[in-house]
């Protein structure tokens, strides 16, 4: 018997005797282990744990720039985003993605106070720098809508924030001189 198609005998014979469900088992058991998928980020929402790892991040990065990112929605219930819809269709809401369709419910994405517009600061600290996080604005009309898309969001080159404007490097402050006196 050739040797590929032993191999596919023998794979064959033991899917057939291992124990059913052991496949299933051994997957819940790997997911177990990286912990949950979705976590909790400052504010009480919660995101997909990747996610939520790298807004942290941001937040941080925000912080120490003067911004402070306020999370206003991130994950969803499939109710939530239904009940979103709902009123959007009627009239009643803001533009809201067909329940199934949005990435609130698979917790990559998080919609933020950003002042009401595009040239506010914590709107301009976001179109600047958010790249380098993985997160981008996806919907036109919503400045509030980041996702999480960290293969298919460039990051900046070197020297340029994510709009391709060349970073500003803060001026160290001038070092204080002491006097001492020996007198």
């Amino acid at each position: 018997m050739p040797f590929p198609q032993l191999r596919r005998s023998l794979v064959l014979l033991l899917c057939l005797l291992a124990p059913a469900g052991f496949a299933q088992d051994v997957k819940v058991r790997k997911a177990k282990a990286k912990g949950p998928r979705f976590v909790r980020i400052h504010g009480g929402h919660r995101l997909h744990r990747d996610a939520a790892a790298s807004f942290e991040r941001m937040a941080k990065a925000a912080r120490e720039s003067g911004q402070s990112l306020l999370v206003t929605s991130a994950l969803r219930s499939y109710r939530q985003q239904r009940d979103l819809w709902r009123l959007y269709r009627k009239g009643l809401g803001a533009q809201a993605a067909r329940p199934g369709r949005s990435n609130h419910q698979r917790g990559l994405a998080v919609d933020l106070v950003v002042g009401g517009n595009l040239e506010s600061p914590t709107y301009a600290w976001l179109a600047g720098n958010a790249c380098r996080f993985g997160f981008r604005r996806t919907v036109a009309s919503e400045p509030w809508h980041w996702e999480y898309r960290p293969r298919s969001t460039s990051a900046p080159r070197d020297g340029e924030d994510c709009l391709g404007q060349p970073l500003r490097v803060e001026p160290e402050p001038a070092p204080t001189l002491v006097r001492t006196d020996a007198s």
